[in-house]
């Protein structure tokens, strides 16, 4: 018994300790508990977000059930600009998530990430117009292989610029998600949106090509991690495309097609770079066509010197260059850009302008050269050649 005392204020002590600096870390960075009671789990007051100092309200793993999760959406300050809400359970996001009478018109950065969401109506998103970043990356959101098809889920973001969708979608036995993606695109006003990230979703086949085509101001599109074998999507819609991540995929091959759609791409904004590391690329041909292409592309391609081929399944990867197969030559579109039009428009100039330059001179000196010809052949006759007798004897001049 003795002894079991001073163990016991030991751990009292240490419980002590991680309080105090709990709630020391919790002040250092400007984050205290709400004031309200519905917020008395979540964190709140300014402190540094994203470079900028920032209201935010913070409810991570804050194990609260659903009925107590939605007082919370419903109870946020006018003041919040940031809202963390991730490591809890809620499965079904209702209509007027944050109230009927929501005054958080300053919320600019809402992140609900791994909270096991699965359906989102499409009133779920009301007042939250001012939101520039949505992030709800691993949940289990279904878009319409469980009958659940709501494609207006982002209508009401009219100033998003970020969306973030990495591992969100759910697990079914279809892989593809392309054409409820474009149906929920088509249906939202994303005209803002320049970054979406959809890395770690088991997308394979595109079976929707324009999926991406509605969102104009696209900037960076990130697809890493995913099950795709080519560019099979409408790329030249996305004017404006500066990054396009296709790394880690199952991408064997890219046909003159796709490189020719990248090239046009790169030539009307001149900024596209890419990312094709840690695919699969077949040895040989396949190979011999990317490897052409990376000689004379324009295109930024990140990471090109780790780009390995393979010649089977089992065999180890290999640096694509040690390969090289009589292949025919690509048929490829050649893109000028103005510049170089018009260097070689001055160099036909030129060219055309010493042909017609030598010509005249030809033209006018035929007298003289007639008399140069007679004076030669008079002269030519003149001279007399031996019979060659041995290989190393010279010729002699009579």
């Amino acid at each position: 018994m003795a002894l079991e005392q001073p163990r016991k204020s030991s751990t009292m002590l240490l419980a002590l300790l991680l309080l105090f600096g709990a709630a020391a870390v919790a002040v250092e960075s400007g984050l205290v508990r709400c004031v309200r009671p519905e917020l008395s789990m979540c964190y709140c007051g300014k402190t540094a977000y994203d470079r900028q100092d920032l209201y935010v309200v913070n409810c991570t793993d804050t194990s609260l059930s659903t009925a107590k999760s939605l007082e919370v959406f419903g109870n946020l300050p006018a003041e919040v600009e940031v809202f963390i809400f991730t490591g809890n359970y809620l499965t079904e996001l209702p209509s007027n998530i944050f109230g009927t009478n929501s005054t958080i018109d300053k919320l600019r950065y809402l992140d609900m990430s791994n909270n096991s969401i699965k359906l989102i109506k499409g009133k779920s998103y009301h007042h939250v117009s001012a939101v520039e970043r949505l992030v709800l990356n691993n949940n289990q959101i279904d878009l319409g292989e469980l009958g659940y098809h709501h494609p207006r889920v982002f209508s009401n973001f009219n100033n998003l610029y970020e969306l973030h969708l990495t591992n969100a979608f759910a697990d079914t036995d279809t892989i593809n998600i392309t054409t409820n993606l474009y149906e929920v695109f088509l249906n939202s006003n994303l005209s803002n949106l320049v970054k979406l990230h959809l890395e770690h979703n088991k997308i394979s086949i595109i079976t929707e090509p324009r999926v991406f085509c509605r969102l104009p101001s696209m900037l960076d599109l990130h697809l890493s991690n995913n099950e795709l074998t080519g560019i099979n999507f409408n790329i030249e819609c996305l004017s404006r495309l500066r990054f396009l991540d296709l790394e880690n995929n199952k991408i064997q091959t890219l046909p003159e097609k796709q490189l020719s759609a990248l090239d046009r791409v790169h030539h009307n904004n001149q900024s596209l770079a890419i990312d094709l590391s840690n695919n699969r690329f077949l040895c040989g041909c396949a190979i011999e066509n990317i490897y052409s292409w990376l000689r004379t592309t324009r295109v930024n391609v990140r990471n090109n010197e780790t780009i390995r081929c393979t010649i089977g399944e089992k065999n180890p990867l290999d640096p694509f260059a040690a390969y090289h197969t009589e292949c025919p030559s690509p048929v490829r579109t050649t893109l000028v850009d103005s510049n170089h039009g018009g260097h070689k428009l001055v160099a036909v100039f030129v060219f055309c302008a010493v042909i017609a330059f030598l010509g005249a001179v030809v033209y006018v000196s035929r007298f003289g050269l007639k008399r140069l010809r007679s004076e030669f052949n008079t002269s030519s006759r003149k001279i007399h050649y031996t019979t060659i007798g041995r290989g190393e004897e010279q010729e002699i001049h009579v």
